[in-house]
């Protein structure tokens, strides 16, 4: 017999403790809530991020751009002409200032796609590989969420990736060749504060040029189980759109795509500066990004977690 006086079940929880199973308990966790749990996906792909070596390879070579632009032009016999070389560079030997713009502008073509579609075609495709994914899927996450903070902390990483070039070109350029006024195009002269601002404006616009190869590798490593795989049909695909708009027939094809616009960041050293152009290449900029990732997650939405 069962004295009358020993209750039957897990006692009932007091006034001041939330049952189990509500939205401060979970899985008959007794522990307390933890705080920031809407970080937590995003300090876990950053902490991902910061434990892989491709990480600092990618940073290291970010780098070496403005280091080498001026050891380059101070070795060199004579400076480059204008039209020379990447946007700028015949103006880095006159003015410091000029090295992070002649790097972003050597950078924007094709090594920092690269670096952008290294960095998301692991994403979702790398995990696979390594069986992480399938882990993670099988739990109850949203994969909405999921998908979002690899988006975010893709660009936070080229972000960084952006802000060690223009630091570097900085330091270098006033190693080198010191730091005046920058002239613009149109011919006029801004203040040191000023030229730092528009640089920081330019590496703001190759971050936006590249929310979209972001997007696009996301894609395709939503859509295999290969992070090789992922990132050579995103370098593919990139050059293919490359080579199709350098030919005069497919002059109509430019305004949709949006490697056309990576170069007008040029606008901003304008007097005054031209924000017609800026803006459309922002706006072509953010269509193509939150269309590709709204096709990633529609298709990542229904990935199966047994393939």
């Amino acid at each position: 017999m069962i004295p009358a006086d020993v209750p039957l079940g897990p006692p009932a929880p007091s006034a001041n403790e939330p049952a189990i199973g509500t939205g401060d308990r979970r899985h008959g966790s007794t522990r307390a809530p933890m705080a920031g749990r809407a970080w937590g996906p995003l300090r876990r792909e950053w902490m991902k991020l910061l434990f892989t070596r491709r990480t600092y390879v990618i940073w290291a070579g970010l780098l070496a751009i403005p280091f080498m632009i001026t050891i380059a032009l101070e070795l060199a016999d004579s400076p480059p002409g204008p039209g020379e070389g990447p946007e700028f560079l015949s103006r880095v030997l006159d003015n410091g200032m000029y090295v992070p713009l002649a790097s972003l502008a050597a950078l924007l073509p094709f090594f920092l796609p690269l670096a952008a579609i290294m960095v998301a075609s692991y994403m979702l495709a790398g995990e696979a590989e390594l069986g992480t994914l399938r882990i993670v899927l099988l739990r109850p996450v949203d994969r909405g969420a999921m998908l979002l903070a690899k988006w975010v902390t893709a660009v936070s990483y080229l972000f960084v990736g952006l802000l060690i070039v223009v630091a570097g070109g900085l330091v270098f350029g006033a190693v080198f060749f010191g730091l005046e006024p920058m002239v613009t195009l149109s011919g006029s002269t801004v203040s040191l504060a000023e030229g730092t601002g528009l640089i920081l404006l330019t590496a703001l616009f190759a971050l936006a040029a590249m929310t979209c190869m972001i997007s696009l590798a996301l894609l395709f490593s939503a859509l295999t189980d290969s992070s090789l795989t992922a990132l050579i049909a995103t370098v593919v695909l990139y050059i293919v759109v490359q080579l199709l708009v350098s030919f005069s027939y497919f002059d109509w094809l430019a305004p949709y795509v949006f490697p056309t616009y990576f170069n007008d960041y040029v606008n901003l050293f304008r007097d005054p500066i031209a924000w017609r152009p800026i803006g459309k290449a922002v706006l072509v900029f953010g269509l193509w990004s939150a269309g590709l990732t709204t096709t990633a997650w529609l298709l990542f939405r229904r990935r199966d977690v047994l393939s």
